[in-house]
């Protein structure tokens, strides 16, 4: 029904697929709903990070790259075979009937260069039929036309912005004009990943410096997120944050999450669908 997509125009730093990750899979926790996990680049890359990838292989046998992820989904758009009933066939899953991952491509520039474009917002499209979420992570940087991650950002329909408090980002990006048109004409909600509460640069004085009269989102630094992220078991750090006291970083981390899905939710006009799931709450 909707699809977001995560993206950043600083070179790294922002947190950019930690954010389309845990913010997948919180909601994939929370809400009745069924989200597909996208990326823009090559296998192991971006939000794969998060996940148990070795596991998943195994449960597929002898199935290569070519039998699954972005590069199947690309042949068979190509070859018009793709479905709303055949997608999933050729996704990870990450939480049985919820969350889903399609993983990218075996070359960065994918199965077929020429068609990058149009077969990767084919897919979107075909995947919008059968998801209740596409989430897209769309990388860093301005994107190339005809890349990946541009046909992503095109097929949006809201963007996550993901910055830091470096004040020469925020700076390019507010007033530079660091921000390609195709994002500036889309609603958007800006995120300040690894973010410090006790720096001078809090959300509220960005919002003043630059004037800014939309919701910023403060997303922590957390040691013990970067360490699940390390070890590939975000979903696992996010199920014991649920538990844990608010004053804990990985129940902050967890309770800043939560803040921006309900945002995301709330542009997109979901909220009066959604039904809360109540999981030893």
């Amino acid at each position: 029904m909707s699809t977001i997509a995560f993206w950043s125009p600083l070179p790294g730093g922002s947190g950019n697929s930690a954010h389309a990750a845990a913010t997948a899979a919180a909601i994939a926790m929370d809400y009745r709903l069924k989200l597909l996990l996208v990326h823009g680049g090559t296998a192991k890359e971006r939000v794969e990070g998060a996940f148990p990838m070795s596991a998943h292989t195994l449960d597929h046998g002898l199935l290569s790259f070519q039998d699954h992820g972005m590069d199947a989904l690309e042949r068979l758009c190509l070859n018009r075979r793709l479905t709303r009933e055949n997608l999933q066939d050729y996704t990870l899953p990450l939480l049985p009937d919820r969350l889903d991952l399609v993983q990218g491509n075996a070359k960065p520039e994918g199965t077929m260069p020429g068609y990058r474009k149009q077969l990767l917002q084919s897919i979107c499209a075909v995947a919008s039929q059968c998801y209740d979420l596409v989430m897209l992570d769309a990388g860093s940087g301005n994107p190339k036309e005809g890349s990946g991650d541009h046909a992503l950002l095109e097929a949006a329909d809201l963007v996550v912005v993901s910055l830091n408090q470096g004040i020469e980002g925020l700076d390019s990006f507010f007033k530079g004009g660091n921000c390609p048109p195709m994002v500036k004409e889309k609603p958007h909600i800006v995120v300040l990943g690894r973010y410090d509460k006790y720096s001078h640069c809090t959300l509220n004085n960005v919002k003043r410096r630059f004037g800014y009269k939309g919701v910023i989102h403060g997303i922590p630094y957390t040691t013990d997120f970067l360490d699940a992220w390390n070890m590939r078991g975000v979903l696992p750090f996010l199920q014991r944050s649920r538990s844990l006291n608010g004053r804990q970083p990985a129940a902050a981390f967890l309770a800043s999450i939560r803040s921006l899905t309900k945002d995301i939710l709330t542009q997109l006009e979901m909220t009066s669908l959604l039904k809360l799931v109540e999981r030893g709450a």
